[in-house]
């Protein structure tokens, strides 16, 4: 398993030293040897990797040990060196005098002693690697190591109706809920790992006649490490209570204010819990439940003695066992075979196929996960045979109850070259823990182990290699966004991470400072993780040769202390990333990033929840930083104006700084950005700062968030928007402005006067005016498929919003929040955006006959939505206020569509409207208004 970090790095390093070999201060010659070392070498590594896995081969392990400190140091000097060209040469072309002045001469002639000897020691690893393979390199191609892969670029994600061989643990489970008459009943759900707990609860929890059972509903994940107060939080957090009132550890607090919301009838899941401390934090959490009837918890743990020590009688304790062959084959084939719709059709790959799934043992875990390594396998008959013997050979390796883990180990096997050190990023994820998606792409980005190529993005390829993860079963999906369309949180099973920080462990990759400081993995890392329960000496003991420093929630001024001298001599580092616990300590406050300016390697920086005002100056040296990311900085006045130097940046993400008031002057000349979130345009006559013009030399942003807070940000050419060929995504907040004017509201429907071709997602918060903008209409937006509106004052869409003769709307998703004036009626806004497929609404009291009656909770509350596959021919509406009960209904008349009465009472009334479409035409669409 050895290959990954030294593949992917090789299979970056090379073409750099094809490419820009005249550009590395003329050291040709030495970048030529090791050019040509790493290659040869680089032939050698697939077959190193399987000797070492079949023999367990320690020794073949320090070699590539060795190996990859040796491709760490190259990709080092290679940085150096191009640092030392841009300063020479200041972004200009090189002339006589630059080339032969005395600085550079001395760092070349330091840079080649350098590579001499690494190529030294790369020859060395050569002729060991030799050695101990007794076989001559491989010839490969460029391409070669991913012969065979065929990755999905979008996600397969498994409806719970799909779920199999769970039905009759489901019935069970549910009425031993809804039949629950005690104060408060216990259920356990036990099992091996990897059978299904948690998909099997979740699914329960989901069902109509459960959660419409009980007012407070949470899912809670314990974890085999967790503190009470750090349960109580999250639990409190679940249910809504603003995070002002769940800071601070006195356990006491937490459970008295627990006690107090579970006023009513609650359910609680309690998920992965390993033991009970004796009963110590169960008897001091049950004590926050009320004796409320018909209340339920249930709790899953590998073990029953658990389930049994919080309460659990025999009665109500289901174990779950493992997939019948059947449903461990249907399993398999909806994950294998996605792209036939779940169906093999090849009867070859069948029996190979059930050879395969015998080895995973009925476990929903490695049925899942072997199955996405072979969706990426295709129909290769090749490919199958050779995953069926290895498969073979890794269970004749392991222990009779290691069958799961010789699974996801292979399915690591098996992963293509990019993504093995993608999927080792994921060992520095703390148990259970849920991080953004978009945090995970950029730390890739960071580390260099993702970068744009073939007109994509380096974003934009992260984003593929999570979907193919996230196909592999290697990586959950936790919350989607707003639309449905996208998960934007994540985690890891806890087996797949115990794999992967196993891996870690044996390449040396993650170094990761436990509780009381203790060393988690090898020294030799390059990967440091601290924690508040870190000690200062072992954290100033950490390599010089650091790549990625990531300290969560850090809350003592000692601990950052020290990160401020570790700073000053880590030179080669790649990834910052500082969280703090919270943005009151002194240290923080003062002068605990003065030495940033010296990570002139530094790709991705990010802050979060501190007191810094202002970043420091020195930020200017930061040639390389692509990822500036700022979040939760209450003070943060200013960006320095430096910053419009970075030529690198792509991304400037700023979320919750409420003391930033503008972007700095020049933001323009950052012309590779690619994502600007938190743009806050000058203020006329306010600070220097840069306005709404600026926007229009930023032809590669994609996606672009903005915040208008006063009209005085309203001047400027307003018509840029239209000029971003490339935008995708934009979010324009109002908040805390005051519209008035027409002529205003003229220069911002101006930014429109010709359309946004590229715009995929719109995103509108707090418009302060009546009626929508003239430009949201499907002119203007011509290719819009998802759109947001929340807050403000509106109450109908303005006149070009329905404006269909010159253009139709392509929305697919359509979410309506916290419009509490808003009127508009359902038949006219369904008649206006035909390709409509979900509507989400939440907190809109007055609209009209929206087909709102199935309710969905996430973790942004409660939901009313609407779903077109839902349909079956007929469509049910229920209007909640008594004015509006017959609007629908004449609505449809004056529209000159056909109506019969079919029932009628004080309450509501049936009609029907006729279809419109060939699908609809099968059956009539019956809706409801009723007057409750």
């Amino acid at each position: 398993m050895a290959d990954a970090v030294v593949s992917a790095l090789l299979n970056k390093l090379v073409p750099i030293l094809v490419s820009e070999a005249e550009r590395l201060l003329e050291l040709n010659d030495q970048f030529e040897e090791t050019k040509n070392e790493l290659c040869y070498m680089q032939s050698y590594l697939k077959e190193a990797d399987r000797v070492k896995r079949k023999d367990r081969n320690n020794v073949l392990n320090t070699v590539m040990s060795n190996l990859r400190e040796l491709v760490y140091d190259v990709e080092d000097v290679i940085a150096d060196c191009q640092i030392l060209f841009q300063k020479k040469h200041q972004g200009c072309a090189p002339n006589f005098t630059s080339y032969c002045s005395p600085a550079l001469f001395k760092a070349r002639h330091r840079m080649g002693k350098r590579l001499r000897k690494i190529n030294q020691e790369v020859r060395k690893v050569n002729k060991r690697m030799q050695s101990y393979l007794h076989t001559a390199p491989r010839q490969i191609t460029g391409n070669d190591e991913d012969v065979g892969n065929l990755p999905l670029t979008y996600p397969i994600i498994m409806d719970e109706s799909e779920m199999v061989g769970i039905e009759y643990d489901s019935e069970k489970i549910i009425n031993w809920i809804l039949e629950a008459n005690e104060c408060l009943t216990l259920i356990g759900v036990v099992g091996m790992g990897g059978i299904g707990k948690t998909t099997l609860v979740q699914k329960i929890c989901n069902s109509e006649s459960v959660s419409s059972s009980f007012k407070h509903s949470l899912f809670v994940i314990v974890s085999q490490n967790f503190k009470l107060e750090e349960l109580l939080k999250k639990m409190l957090s679940k249910l809504d209570v603003e995070e002002e009132f769940v800071r601070g550890d006195d356990v006491r607090e937490l459970l008295e204010r627990l006690k107090s919301i579970l006023d009513e009838k609650y359910l609680i899941v309690l998920d992965d819990v390993w033991g009970t401390d004796e009963g110590r934090w169960w008897d001091s959490l049950k004590s926050a439940l009320p004796s409320v009837e018909g209340s339920c918890v249930i709790v899953t743990s590998r073990n029953e003695k658990v389930a049994q020590s919080m309460g659990a009688t025999d009665k109500c304790i289901h174990r779950l066992q493992v997939l019948s062959d059947e449903d461990s084959w249907s399993l398999f084939s909806k994950v294998a075979f996605a792209r036939n719709g779940g169906k093999c059709t090849n009867p070859d790959l069948e029996v190979l196929g059930k050879e395969i799934v015998k080895g995973c043992g009925g476990l929903p875990l490695a049925i899942n996960v072997v199955g996405g390594m072979m969706l990426g396998k295709g129909d290769s008959i090749h490919e199958w045979k050779q995953i069926s013997k290895h498969l073979k050979e890794e269970l004749q390796i392991s222990q009779k109850d290691e069958t799961i883990i010789s699974t996801l180990e292979l399915s690591y096997e098996e992963l293509p070259i990019h993504l093995k050190p993608c999927f080792l990023c994921l060992a520095m994820l703390p148990e259970d823990y849920e991080l953004p998606v978009v945090y995970i792409v950029e730390l890739w980005i960071g580390e260099g182990f993702v970068w744009g190529r073939n007109e994509k993005t380096a974003f934009e390829i992260g984003e593929e290699c999570f979907t193919e993860l996230f196909n592999r079963s290697l990586i959950l999906g936790t919350d989607k966004d707003v639309f449905e369309s996208r998960f934007i949180r994540c985690k890891m099973h806890d087996m797949v991470r115990d794999m992967v920080i196993k891996i870690a462990r044996e390449e040396s990759f993650f170094v990761s400072l436990e509780s009381g400081g203790r060393i988690g993995f090898s020294v030799q890392s390059r990967h440091l993780g601290i924690s508040e329960n870190t000690t200062v000496e072992s954290i100033r003991n950490s390599s010089t040769k650091l790549r990625t420093l990531v300290g969560m929630e850090m809350e003592r001024n000692e601990i950052i202390a020290s990160v401020k001298v570790v700073l000053c001599k880590v030179r080669w580092l790649r990834v910052l990333d500082l969280s703090l616990s919270n943005t009151k300590i002194d240290v923080v406050a003062k002068n605990w990033l003065s030495g940033i300016g010296s990570l002139q390697h530094l790709v991705f920086l990010r802050i979060e929840n501190s007191a810094l005002r202002r970043l420091p100056a020195s930020i200017r040296n930061l040639h390389n930083l692509q990822i500036l990311c700022l979040r939760d900085c209450p003070n943060l006045e200013m960006l320095p104006v430096s910053i419009t130097t970075l030529e690198k940046l792509t991304d400037i993400v700023i979320f919750d700084c409420p003391s930033l008031e503008c972007m700095p002057e020049g933001l323009g000349k950052l012309s590779n950005l690619e994502r600007l979130f938190g743009f806050t345009p000058m203020n006329l006559g306010g600070k220097n700062g840069s306005d709404i013009s600026d926007l229009k030399k930023l032809t590669r942003l994609r996606k672009l968030s903005m915040d208008i807070k006063s009209e005085k940000q309203i001047e400027g050419e307003w018509n840029v928007l239209s000029m971003l060929y490339h935008l995708q995504f934009l979010e324009l907040d109002f908040e805390g402005s005051s519209i008035e004017s027409e002529g205003v509201v003229k220069k911002i429907d101006s930014q429109f006067s010709a359309p946004l071709k590229s715009l995929r997602e719109l995103h509108l918060w707090d418009y302060t005016r009546e009626s929508t903008p003239a430009w949201l209409s499907p002119i203007s937006l011509p290719n819009l498929q998802f759109l947001f509106i929340g807050g403000g004052r509106i109450k109908k869409m303005g006149p070009r919003f329905w404006d269909c003769e010159n253009g139709v709307w392509k929305v697919e998703v359509l979410v309506l929040k916290y419009l509490k004036e808003m009127e508009e009626e359902w038949t006219r806004m369904r008649r206006a955006m035909p390709s409509l497929r979900l509507v989400k609404v939440q907190n809109c009291p007055k609209l009209r006959s929206f087909p709102l009656n199935d309710t969905f909770e996430d973790y942004r509350g409660n939901w009313s939505i609407w779903r077109k596959e839902e349909e079956k021919g007929g469509m049910l509406l229920r209007a909640h206020s008594a004015p509006i009960v017959f609007e629908a209904a004449l609505a449809a008349l004056e529209e000159g569509e056909g109506l019969r009465i079919s029932r009628a009472h004080s309450a509501s009334i049936l009609y029907e409207v006729p279809s419109t479409t060939e699908e609809e035409k099968e059956g009539p669409e019956i809706q409801e208004i009723s007057s409750e």
